[in-house]
């Protein structure tokens, strides 16, 4: 048995348990727990002894060693107002303090409903199509597709383009197969992968997206930059065009593209750090470049065709493929490689004839400046059927070049290198995923949109491949 405070009526349990109280004690509210003395009170009389003394429900039982996380509330009993400081129509008997202090933030309120609601509702084109297109064409395909054509032939860069497009396009499939199963919500792959295999599966599936997105960015760079000091702005590379072929690990070309590529890489940084809305507005810009590069591709092939004097000229001492800078005299560019390329020149008699003294590459071979894009009527096409897998060093098959004058090859080639090489090209379907909680539509614009946009780069590679191998020289090809 246990007295209740202030004449309240004792009561005798149905059933020993433990149970918490508040007890009304001077003007303020206090806890007793009434199981430590062997004694309870039943829930319904309890509660209507206890409301009609105090005016408050009865609080679910809890250890009072938990502390802080235990309270019920800390409101006090007003007897003037004549409630307990809560003027809610109902209040949950059994919530805790702290079980009160994060509803605060776990429900969501009429702000946060109308937050959800303003959402970018983009379609096929602009939500899947076009960012997984502008995703998908790197700089791999415009810097590394011709130097697969010259080194693997037609043939052979047709079978590397087809079992990298066809991985992809079976990803492709399936994760539409994945979207059209349920409803799509933000997320993208790992709510997916998740939703079907586990969390498990989806966590491990972002952890590698994640890294192949970081390892993307990092080549994307590099080739960026190659580009830049190689065909742009040669002026700008450390130690001069005379490092441009110092690609070792440790080489001063390599040390170039590191330095380059972390400039680039902060100003991205800065670029993201502003916000998806200013990324969103460079997004159409960058998109715009990509297909206006593309398209020139086409362009030239056929401008070349039409106009064969048009095509950039290269400098061959026999089969070997000479760089330009032995032939051109400071101050000269590359529309200038015919007047020198010639044995009198006195460049190029100083270069291959030091002290009166003549190499045998110069004397057994004769020199001639050739058209290096000859276009689709010339016999390319057929020269660039077979394949040219050489070994670092080598300018032909079994053939070593000198360094210090022909072009050659800076690594040992092989059609399983070409794939690794170029596979990343074909990555990056994912982008239309990634934007699925900005889709009006996920469960039709991803299939279709992501599938779509496969099949498109996939032509666009094969068909550049073919502009390549028809409209170019093959030396020319095989040079990076």
């Amino acid at each position: 048995m246990s007295t209740v405070n202030e004449g309240e009526s004792a009561l005798q349990p149905t059933t020993p348990r433990k149970t918490f109280v508040k007890s009304k004690v001077d003007d303020g509210v206090e806890g007793s727990d009434i199981s430590r003395s062997n004694s309870a009170v039943s829930d319904s009389a309890a509660a209507q002894a206890l409301n009609g003394a105090r005016g408050t429900n009865v609080v679910a039982p809890v250890e009072e060693e938990k502390g802080l996380f235990s309270w019920g509330s800390f409101r006090k009993y007003d007897e003037e107002a004549g409630h307990g400081g809560n003027l809610a129509l109902f209040e949950e008997g059994d919530q805790t303090f702290f079980s009160s202090y994060l509803k605060a933030y776990t429900t969501p309120g009429a702000a946060d409903e109308e937050s959800k609601k303003k959402k970018a509702d983009l379609g096929v084109m602009l939500g899947v199509y076009l960012p997984t297109i502008q995703h998908i064409l790197g700089v791999t395909m415009f810097i590394r597709l011709a130097w697969c054509v010259g080194v693997a032939g037609i043939g052979q860069t047709f079978l590397m383009l087809a079992l990298c497009c066809f991985c992809t396009f079976l990803t492709s499939i399936s994760v539409s197969a994945v979207a059209t199963n349920g409803k799509v919500e933000g997320g993208g792959p790992y709510f997916l992968i998740s939703r079907n295999l586990g969390p498990e599966f989806g966590s491990a599936v972002g952890i590698l997206f994640y890294l192949a997105n970081t390892v993307a960015a990092s080549m994307y760079l590099v080739g960026g930059v190659e580009i830049l000091l190689l065909y742009i702005f040669p002026s700008l590379t450390i130690g001069g065009t005379a490092v441009h072929t110092d690609t070792g690990l440790m080489g001063m070309m390599s040390h170039n593209l590191r330095f380059y590529s972390t400039i680039l890489l902060l100003i991205e940084f800065c670029i993201v750090a502003m916000g998806v809305k200013f990324v969103q507005l460079l997004a159409p810009v960058s998109l715009v470049c990509v297909i206006l590069s593309i398209l020139s591709c086409y362009a030239g092939g056929f401008e070349k065709t039409l106009n064969p004097a048009a095509g950039q000229s290269i400098c061959m001492l026999g089969e070997h493929l000479l760089q330009a800078k032995h032939i051109l005299p400071e101050g000269y560019d590359l529309n200038d490689i015919c007047t020198f390329c010639v044995k009198n020149a006195t460049n190029v008699i100083d270069f291959f004839c030091p002290g009166g003294v003549c190499s045998t590459l110069f004397l057994e071979n004769e020199m001639q400046c050739t058209n290096g894009y000859p276009g689709f009527a010339s016999n390319a096409m057929i020269d660039n059927l077979g394949t040219n897998y050489l070994k670092f060093g080598e300018y032909a098959l079994g053939q070593q070049a000198d360094k210090n004058v022909e072009v050659f090859q800076d690594v040992t080639t092989s059609f399983f290198l070409l794939l690794a090489i170029y596979f990343p090209a074909v990555t990056g379907i994912f982008t239309g995923t990634n934007m699925s909680g900005d889709l009006k539509n996920p469960q039709a614009s991803i299939p279709g949109g992501t599938i779509a946009a496969t099949l498109t780069t996939s032509f666009i590679y094969f068909s550049l491949a073919l502009v390549f191998g028809m409209a170019i020289d093959g030396a020319l090809l095989r040079d990076k």
